[in-house]
């Protein structure tokens, strides 16, 4: 299985956390978010009780010689942390 670096996290402004996920896709991550936190799509947005995660495109990052698609996912709203603690964990990949 792919690695995922979701280990980028920042604040990017006041109650707004920012996560960058490499080789996921954004339609899978929004799944976890409807099917499992109790969210509603709308378009490049999720929104649940107290949180609003956008889904926005980042620079393809490059690991060795292949392209791997990045994803910036910032999550506001006032269970912000809860929702990037969900993100966080069900982002984690490991490789081998």
């Amino acid at each position: 299985m792919p690695l995922s670096m979701s280990s980028h996290r920042w604040r990017v402004a006041d109650g707004v956390v920012r996560l960058e996920v490499r080789n996921l896709p954004r339609d899978l991550i929004s799944g976890y978010l409807v099917d499992e936190f109790g969210g509603t799509r709308q378009g490049d947005t999720v929104v649940g009780d107290g949180w609003t995660v956008t889904f926005r495109e980042a620079t393809t990052a490059w690991v060795g010689g292949m392209q791997v698609p990045a994803l910036f996912i910032d999550v506001e709203g006032p269970r912000e942390t809860d929702a990037a603690r969900f993100l966080r964990l069900k982002t984690m990949r490991g490789g081998g």
